[in-house]
């Protein structure tokens, strides 16, 4: 009796092609798709640090002004040496140029423009429009000065949404 071979795949080769594919795919899949929730929870992260550095900075460094600006897109820290009494007047209040980074070294700037991820920002009950940077002054106490009467929420909004809450008494936080 003459045995016939029969020439093909097995069983587990074919799934294991299946997996692989699938791996694939997926890892692809959040390249295109915008920020995945991962991206969005290491963007969260990474702006609770960039807002704890002036905090930090306003408890440690007495004649600073240390300031942390937002628009819909970026974020930075900011830090000036005080001249006058009252840090408002050392800086604009909105501004939009890097002229206050520290060694106008842009790479502390959080952007957002490769993503399709928006920033906004909520003092108590009541939105603020990011149109232009909107600043968060740092008394020496590390509270911010905006968020004084209310707490204040920063919401990254995208595929899926983070927030980040300061308290009144200076405790920044996800939440």
């Amino acid at each position: 009796m003459t045995r016939t071979h029969t020439y093909g795949f097995t069983l587990i080769k074919l799934i294991s092609v299946i997996v692989l594919i699938s791996i694939i795919s997926l890892s692809a899949n959040s390249y295109f798709s915008g920020i995945s929730s991962v991206s969005a929870q290491t963007l969260q992260t990474e702006l609770l640090h960039s807002l704890r550095l002036p905090q930090i900075r306003s408890m440690n460094r007495s004649g600073y002004c240390n300031r942390w600006l937002t628009d819909e897109s970026r974020a930075q820290q900011v830090s000036l040496e005080q001249r006058i009494n009252n840090c408002a007047n050392s800086f604009p209040n909105n501004q939009t140029d890097n002229d206050y980074l520290e060694n106008q070294d842009i790479s502390y700037v959080a952007s957002l423009a490769k993503y399709d991820v928006y920033f906004s920002l909520q003092l108590g009950s009541t939105p603020i429009t990011l149109n232009s940077p909107y600043a968060l002054d740092f008394d020496p106490m590390g509270r911010v000065k905006q968020c004084r009467n209310s707490d204040c929420e920063i919401v990254i909004n995208g595929a899926s949404t983070q927030k980040i809450c300061i308290e009144m008494e200076g405790y920044i936080h996800a939440c």
